[in-house]
């Protein structure tokens, strides 16, 4: 079975990692970031994810839904009804809600077409380049590929980037090192 999303807006929070010019993990050589940066607190949720696919994939070109999504019960993530151009989604209920489980079956653009949409305010319509194929990334319609560089500044915006997918280092940074110079097994 499956609920609405009741939100029409993701609120996504933030933490700060400071210590910049920290040197990386003699270990694995990752981890040094020469900036203090943001990164979420959380993963990204299936309801998050869920407002994100109502305000621009009612059609879904760059196929944002994952039709794995809807019948994994181990994540018990989104279900989608309707047709092409008239799409909606909902979280699925297995065992309570899934809204704040981890986001699972979406691929580094649906990350990116993520962050854009975030970066871009969360518009609500089709995925063009003010809602989801541009922004902190020029996806320009890309359904595959590698990962595309960041852009210095959103179009959309004229400002820097307010969302984007981390690093590796910057992750690995957020995940592991202590602030005081030297990093944790896990």
């Amino acid at each position: 079975s499956s609920s609405s999303s009741n939100s029409s807006t993701v609120t996504y929070s933030l933490v700060s990692v400071d210590n910049p010019g920290n040197a990386s993990d003699p270990a694995t050589d990752f981890g040094s970031v020469a900036y203090t940066y943001q990164i979420g607190k959380y993963d990204v949720t299936i309801g998050q994810y869920t407002v994100f696919l109502n305000a621009v994939a009612k059609t879904d070109t760059y196929e944002l839904y994952n039709p794995n999504m809807g019948t994994d019960l181990n994540s018990a993530g989104i279900t989608r009804a309707g047709s092409p151009g008239n799409y909606s989604y909902n979280v699925m209920i297995n065992s309570g809600s899934s809204a704040n489980r981890p986001i699972t079956y979406v691929t580094w653009l649906d990350a990116a077409r993520f962050a854009n949409w975030m970066a871009n305010g969360q518009p609500a319509g089709v995925e063009d380049s003010t809602t989801t194929e541009n922004g902190t990334y020029n996806l320009n319609g890309a359904t595959s590929g590698t990962a595309v560089a960041k852009n210095t500044i959103n179009p959309n915006t004229g400002a820097a980037p307010t969302f984007y997918i981390p690093s590796e280092n910057e992750w690995y940074k957020a995940a592991y090192y202590n602030g005081a110079g030297t990093y944790y097994s896990f």
